[in-house]
């Protein structure tokens, strides 16, 4: 299930992106029929002329020229944006792609304008990190186009298109297929800090648990960090100790540490952002999806194509055509239904996961 959903929806992306800037091929003529020898050919009907059919256009493509602005180390996260940027320069949408680490806070602005400056097309970031230093620098560059990852163009500038996921769906879902697997009816939850963005996984987790079973029982936290994975190996043993048999993350690299204690305790994991399976393959059940190579390779691909549009908050989430999870082999098949059935409830507008909950109180 997890390679279908996850796979399917790659394929169909990259496969129309190549499909549109593919020329076309003039299919080869027949070869005319070979007569028998000494036989003249009978003379043929004149045949009615036909309109020859149109052929569709190929979609220009104006290559674009981006940046892509770290605050940390590149995490799953940010390498899923990273790897999309590259497809898309392998697509011919990016003409040149560069990767700059900022080291501290004091460049973040400075740094926004050198790169503004140097002629880039497109400048990517992430987090509320690099919020007000976009908005700082846009207006002295209209005719850059910024990019503003899990954050909203609360001002409404023209050229800041500000992207938001709506993760509540995807940790919904999860919350399904938890509150099925669990065998001590209590599970944990932690997340990198107690911002908006990371409070909508709770909130989708814990609605998902509850429509399964409202009398789960759920251990919250927050770490107060992102970048310790260490932290988050603590954490997980002592939401274990509590007798949560299966934990879900929302906290970037200090949620990597939930995987090792995962590993070490046999318990179920669950991850976020992109299908986290991969880091530990025997524990990891599903992972809530937020898809962001996904979201930025559109937004790449719309400013190639004339497009792209600024001056808004864009919510990414089943309704774009993204998955909202990724299940493992580890889930039984009776599960896989429920959560194929969530999924759909979700989109079909039947079940709408809160953004809030007090459990982040």
């Amino acid at each position: 299930m997890r390679k279908s959903l996850v796979v399917f929806v790659l394929i169909a992306m990259l496969a129309a992106s190549l499909a549109a800037c593919a020329p076309q091929v003039p299919a080869a003529e027949p070869a005319a029929a070979e007569q028998p020898a000494g036989e003249q050919p009978a003379e043929a009907a004149p045949a009615e002329e036909q309109p020859a059919a149109e052929q569709p256009a190929a979609e220009a493509l104006n290559p674009v020229k981006v940046v892509f602005l770290l605050t940390q180390p590149l995490s799953p996260f940010e390498e899923d944006i990273w790897k999309f940027i590259n497809q898309a320069k392998d697509d011919g949408i990016v003409s040149e792609a560069k990767l700059v680490e900022m080291k501290s806070p004091t460049e973040y602005e400075q740094t926004v304008r050198q790169v503004s400056e140097q002629g880039y097309d497109m400048v990517i970031s992430t987090f509320f990190y690099v919020h007000d230093a976009i908005n700082n620098v846009a207006p002295d560059f209209p005719e850059t186009k910024y990019v503003l990852i899990y954050e909203p163009n609360d001002k409404e500038i023209p050229n800041i298109h500000g992207i938001l996921y709506d993760i509540q769906e995807g940790s919904y879902v999860c919350g399904v297929v938890a509150a099925k697997m669990t065998k001590t009816n209590r599970v944990g939850w932690f997340g990198g800090d107690n911002f908006p963005g990371i409070v909508k996984f709770l909130a989708g987790y814990e609605a998902g648990l509850k429509s399964v079973n409202p009398d789960i029982q759920i251990d919250a936290t927050f770490a107060g960090t992102f970048i310790d994975p260490d932290k988050g190996h603590e954490i997980t043993l002592s939401l274990i100790e509590k007798g949560d048999d299966i934990v879900m993350h929302a906290a970037n690299k200090t949620g990597l540490g939930l995987f090792s204690a995962a590993k070490e305790k046999g318990i179920y994991a669950i991850g976020v952002d992109i299908d986290q399976s991969p880091e530990a393959p025997e524990s990891v059940i599903c992972s809530a999806l937020t898809s962001p190579g996904l979201s930025v390779y559109k937004d790449l691909k719309d400013a190639a194509t004339g497009k792209w549009q600024g001056g808004i908050t864009s919510n990414w989430g089943v309704d774009d055509g993204a998955p909202s999870v990724a299940l493992t082999d580890l889930v039984p098949e009776d599960v896989k239904a429920a959560a194929a059935e969530a999924e759909k409830d979700i989109a079909d507008g039947k079940v709408v996961p809160p953004q809030t909950t007090d459990l982040a109180k």
